[in-house]
């Protein structure tokens, strides 16, 4: 044999070594809905220590779960937004003026984020008995 023979050797069993590793290794979970929204959330600027998280996480997971990421990262953009506007007025998030004052501001741009979109009736909307 060759030293030609031995290296194609070497790299077709290496080949066929990977192959069946890949064949028989368990497959990756797709990341949970909530992880996905809360990933969602973070890459527009809410995170966790920041007022709004919890509304940017409820809205995004439902998005996520009814198979709608363009949803929930419009719900994450109105999160943002609702915060800064808030924040603009000088309101700060450890009162309950900020918490009206977010309230207001998400359903308001809400509203906007399903004017821009086209409606589509879905099993989320009505499950037939």
């Amino acid at each position: 044999m060759t030293r030609s023979q031995i290296h194609a050797g070497i790299a077709f069993g290496t080949i066929a070594i990977l192959a069946a590793v890949a064949l028989f290794a368990p497959a990756v979970p797709p990341a949970s809905a909530e992880a996905q929204a809360s990933r969602i959330c973070r890459e527009q600027g809410v995170t966790s220590t920041i007022a709004g998280y919890d509304y940017c996480l409820m809205q995004a997971e439902r998005a996520i779960e009814w198979g709608e990421p363009e949803i929930a990262r419009a719900y994450a953009r109105v999160t943002a937004e609702s915060r800064e506007a808030c924040q603009s007025y000088g309101l700060d998030p450890t009162t309950g003026g900020y918490r009206n004052c977010f309230d207001r501001e998400t359903k308001a741009r809400s509203l906007l984020v399903f004017s821009d979109e086209k409606l589509k009736f879905g099993p989320q909307i009505a499950r037939p008995n």
